[in-house]
């Protein structure tokens, strides 16, 4: 009797410790998410006359990343993004997201462009979504 009392306290700490390791990686996972897509954002807004060059990237696929002709920079941190969700969440899957988008908006006489940074992974169960609005009045 005391050995299968034993041996269901076994079990409980065993379950306990294994939804506290997946629960702290979806959480470490989330919290990498969230730097990386903090690192473009800040990027993307200081380096705003090229952001013609990060927008609508697909940072799924590192190889196929382009850029115009002499833009190495813009074309190496879009490539640093995406070998840094590799890294952290590995190749991106059929439901992962990793992209920027720009739109213009005119507000009043002001051109208002709202920057947006979509980064998933885990097929799509973690989720970095920012907006950012640059030249608003």
């Amino acid at each position: 009797m005391s050995i299968v009392i034993m041996m269901i306290g076994f079990v409980a700490v065993f379950g306990l410790v294994s939804v506290s390791d997946r629960t702290l990686q979806k959480s470490r996972g989330l919290a990498e998410l969230n730097a990386i897509g903090n690192d473009i954002i800040e990027s993307v807004m200081s380096d705003r006359s090229n952001l013609s060059e990060y927008v609508t990237k697909n940072l799924k696929n590192c190889s196929g990343i382009a850029t115009s002709s002499g833009k190495t920079d813009q074309r190496n941190r879009l490539k640093r993004w995406c070998e840094q969700m590799k890294g952290v969440a590995g190749e991106g899957s059929a439901n992962d997201v990793r992209m920027i988008r720009a739109k213009s908006h005119t507000i009043g006489s002001q051109n208002v462009v709202v920057v947006t940074v979509e980064l998933t992974s885990g097929d799509g169960k973690n989720t970095f979504f920012a907006k950012r609005a640059f030249n608003a009045p």
